[in-house]
């Protein structure tokens, strides 16, 4: 992150331009539109708060053709232009155009050359009930190079009430759910107030919080600890 943010402020200084805000998604994976800084830098763009958005590298946006065209197309509705401090594409002519899009085909084309090397072991450590890899859901950690998942202290009480309060209200919605957790004071793993969205995704991971794995196809006891009976 240090480096692309020299590379960006070096471009910057050598064409002229200003840099009034930053938007960063650390720690979350471009191969997703839910990333609370691109939507951030969505929203201002709209507001017509800046002309441009200067990016290190156009993999760094998105390593995913369609997601990255997308992006695209609601930047330049707001008359906001893509620079790349590393490739010489701006401005939408036809061929700068195409340039950009061979250079998102190449990305998701090495992104998946790489996930489908990872794969094979990945599914190799899910027979045996191993963490695959991937963010930690709620209430566990993973730590580089452990085999297993670890139970979170601090948001362990929090996947528990979750499951505490669906069971107790059969039928609760989870837009209830979440206001119930936020009025308690729960917050998610970032700290912020739940949203259905979030209570979902906890919910959806129920085999995963009684003990079971599953990846590809492959379901089997997990090494983590159970958070739920």
């Amino acid at each position: 992150m240090a480096t692309q943010r020299a590379d960006i402020e070096s471009y910057a200084r050598r064409e002229g331009h200003e840099i009034v805000a930053w938007f960063s998604d650390e720690g979350i994976s471009g191969g997703t539109l839910d990333r609370p800084g691109l939507m951030d830098l969505i929203s201002h763009g709209a507001a017509g708060e800046f002309q441009g958005m200067l990016i290190a590298k156009m993999d760094r946006l998105s390593r995913d053709l369609m997601m990255q065209l997308w992006i695209e197309k609601e930047l330049l509705k707001a008359d906001v232009e893509i620079l790349s401090a590393s490739e010489p594409f701006c401005g939408q002519d036809p061929a700068n155009v195409l340039f950009r899009q061979i250079i998102g085909a190449f990305a998701q084309f090495e992104k998946a050359r790489i996930t489908e090397r990872l794969s094979g072991g990945h599914k190799q450590k899910a027979s045996r009930g191993g963490y695959a890899g991937g963010a930690a859901a709620m209430g566990y950690k993973a730590t580089r190079g452990a085999k297993a998942l670890e139970v979170d202290t601090e948001k362990v009480e929090t996947v528990k009430r979750v499951f505490t309060i669906r069971q107790e209200w059969p039928g609760v919605s989870l837009r209830k759910i979440a206001e119930l957790l936020n009025g308690i004071g729960y917050t998610t793993t970032r700290g912020k107030a739940f949203t259905p969205v979030q209570v979902k995704r906890v919910l959806d991971r129920e085999d995963l919080y009684r003990g079971i794995c599953h990846y590809a196809g492959i379901s089997s006891r997990g090494q983590h600890e159970a958070i739920i009976a």
